[in-house]
């Protein structure tokens, strides 16, 4: 369900191809040639499947176990490793790590987020992508009702949240699902919490080895990120 999830609260179809893509330009244009990718919080693979087809190394790190196992099962040359960002302990390490679809708000305390960004200082060699979404044009109420369609699902997301002033978002979901083939339609309620960090933050958890080459404009090569108008900030790191 999650590809459908995320092109019906986005509104736009293999969105994570276009995101892919864009770390590929990113990566092409890196002066020391990357071989070997950790995918955090990488879920289902979405990301990781287009690395690979790209030829790169690939490991995907998430905590699901369902997720790994959906990866697994798609991409078998795919490396998997379960875990959390708060416990990551990988002792081997990697030319560049991505951390898309703004995962990285899922750390809520400042133990844990020092722990996840020393980790990456510690055991990646060239480049860090890091994705969060524009959370400064977020309202501080919001309230949308999506709707969208598979050829085995109808889904319905009832969506309500609330900002702090801290950057925490409080989220509230109702999932409205239908089964196309069985005509079995069940709700479900869910709930999340996103702790969004300035950039000035990021930067002073990476530390002075690690340069904050650029932070474009969504997922466009040449768009700067605009604070008013771009969705998402997609920023990229280069080693010192």
């Amino acid at each position: 369900m999650f590809p459908l999830w995320r092109e019906t609260t986005i509104g736009e179809k293999k969105r994570e191809v276009v995101e892919t893509n864009f770390i590929l330009e990113v990566f092409r244009k890196y002066p020391g040639r990357i071989k070997t990718v950790i995918d955090l919080g990488g879920g289902v693979g979405l990301h990781s499947r287009v690395l690979l087809k790209a030829g790169y190394d690939v490991t995907l790190f998430d905590r699901s176990v369902h997720a790994l196992a959906i990866a697994k099962k798609n991409f078998p040359k795919l490396n998997i490793i379960r875990g959390s960002f708060e416990n990551i302990r990988i002792n081997k390490k990697y030319d560049a790590a991505i951390c898309m679809w703004s995962t990285l708000s899922y750390i809520y305390s400042e133990k844990a987020r020092r722990h996840f960004y020393n980790w990456q200082k510690a055991h990646v060699r060239k480049a860090i992508i890091l994705d969060e979404a524009n959370f400064y044009r977020y309202p501080k109420k919001f309230h949308k009702i999506y709707q969208g369609k598979s050829t085995t699902h109808e889904l319905k997301v009832i969506r309500d949240w609330v900002m702090t002033k801290l950057y925490l978002k409080k989220t509230k979901f109702v999932y409205e699902i239908l089964d196309r083939n069985s005509g079995r339609d069940r709700t479900i309620k869910d709930a999340e919490n996103k702790q969004y960090v300035p950039l000035k933050k990021l930067q002073k958890y990476l530390g002075s080895t690690w340069n904050l080459k650029k932070v474009y404009g969504d997922y466009e090569q040449n768009k700067f990120y605009n604070r008013s108008s771009s969705r998402i900030i997609p920023i990229f790191y280069k080693k010192i």
